[in-house]
């Protein structure tokens, strides 16, 4: 239920407040304090105190508590629930306190110019963010849509998918859109790579490219160490203990004893970009291995170069750890995992010693559950005289859940 006295947050065209309609016209002339960027800001000379918006955004939340009896209305451009400021506001003061006034996006215009329809396209923004999954985005969606800002801009987007042998991707640029100034291009990123334009602006890609693999990856699709050729994860425990990890797209995951990385990069596929993924190995061979798979697979996966535990403590707390190594630690590492995993979290230890279940098993608390599976499988080999199964080393899956009413030691 909505509080008496919201923040109302008014969404704007290109044309400014004068495009406003009678509503939002009436909320506006009626705002005691008026918060917005500054060049909204100057478009009101004649209205009440203004509060400038610029990053961080806290110093913004404290001024909106502070003046809770007068009536407040933030200004936003386009949609403020679409990578606007409605999702900070809505943390910061709660959504009953906070009432949206939208218009119409940028995004919907962009689509609406280039005349193609927008619910299948996957959204994403580098406006004031990270550009590092721009390439995973593209490769995984056959219509990606972005919103940019000068630095992050199309030029620079166009040399990550370069980059990453996306040259072929359709790109179209939809700059200054609803002003005079409005263009929109089309070209293909190769080309888009070399322009000197393309700042605050909508980005549309198009990749027709055969669509990536997903989860459940072959065993030779991973590089290895040729003196390490058998020391990999294989696809059937591999699918066992994705399974066991219980995860979401929302999942933060440490893959400890990460080696060529093929449980980290196929659970990504699970988890994808909202949530993280972080691969950790100690061996500088092995690690140049791992980060040359993560790139391969344009997986979204963060390569992590230490030893565990030691190196655990500069990650986010994990709501799911693997642990296919432990550099001979593995009581320290299973510890530190424990204290760290997130209430109804998982982890799961793949163990080849059958003395190591038990060593694991003695440090559980008794406010975990945990169980063992014995994973063994065969491969037929045709090539034989006889066709016969060819047995794998077994493996034990062990698997620990931390209660979710279990308070962190």
């Amino acid at each position: 239920m909505l509080r008496d006295n919201p923040v109302y947050i008014l969404g704007l065209s290109p044309e400014g407040i004068g495009d406003l309609s009678e509503l939002g016209k009436s909320i506006l002339h009626a705002a005691d304090v008026i918060y917005g960027r500054p060049d909204i800001l100057h478009q009101l000379p004649e209205l009440p105190i203004k509060f400038p918006i610029r990053s961080p955004l806290e110093p913004l939340a404290q001024h909106l508590r502070d003046h809770s009896l007068e009536k407040r209305v933030v200004l936003a451009t386009g949609d403020p629930n679409f990578f606007g400021i409605a999702e900070f506001l809505y943390r910061s003061l709660g959504q009953n306190f906070v009432e949206v006034i939208p218009h119409l996006s940028s995004m919907q215009r962009a689509f609406a110019k280039i005349k193609m329809s927008w619910h299948d396209a996957y959204f994403g923004s580098v406006h004031g963010r990270s550009m590092e999954m721009v390439a995973f985005w593209v490769l995984h969606h056959s219509k990606v849509a972005i919103l940019t800002d000068p630095i992050h801009n199309a030029q620079r987007i166009a040399q990550v998918l370069v980059e990453h042998g996306l040259g072929e991707a359709r790109m179209f640029v939809c700059e200054n859109l609803g002003m005079e100034t409005e263009e929109i291009s089309e070209a293909a990123a190769s080309e888009v790579q070399y322009w000197q334009k393309g700042g605050y602006a909508v980005i549309v890609i198009l990749n027709r490219l055969e669509n990536p693999k997903s989860f459940g990856l072959d065993d030779q699709d991973f590089e290895r160490r040729l003196d390490q050729r058998g020391m990999i994860t294989k696809k059937p425990v591999r699918a066992v203990a994705i399974a066991q990890l219980s995860l979401s797209r929302e999942s933060v995951l440490w893959d400890i004893g990460a080696g060529t990385g093929a449980v980290g990069i196929d659970a990504s596929r699970i988890i994808g970009v909202e949530g993280k993924v972080f691969a950790i190995e100690r061996d500088s061979r092995t690690f140049e291995i791992l980060c040359a798979n993560i790139r391969h697979h344009q997986a979204p996966v963060q390569p992590v170069m230490g030893e565990a535990p030691r190196i655990l403590n500069t990650l986010p707390d994990p709501h799911a750890v693997f642990i296919g190594g432990s550099g001979g630690f593995l009581p320290e590492v299973v510890k530190e995992v424990l204290h760290r995993l997130r209430p109804g979290g998982v982890m799961v230890a793949n163990l080849v010693a059958f003395d190591r279940i038990a060593s694991v098993g003695g440090l559980i608390p008794k406010d975990c559950s945990w169980n063992v599976r014995l994973i063994q499988t065969s491969l037929m080999e045709w090539e034989m005289p006889v066709p016969r199964f060819v047995p794998d080393n077994p493996v034990f899956v062990v698997t620990v859940k931390k209660l979710k009413d279990m308070i962190k030691r």
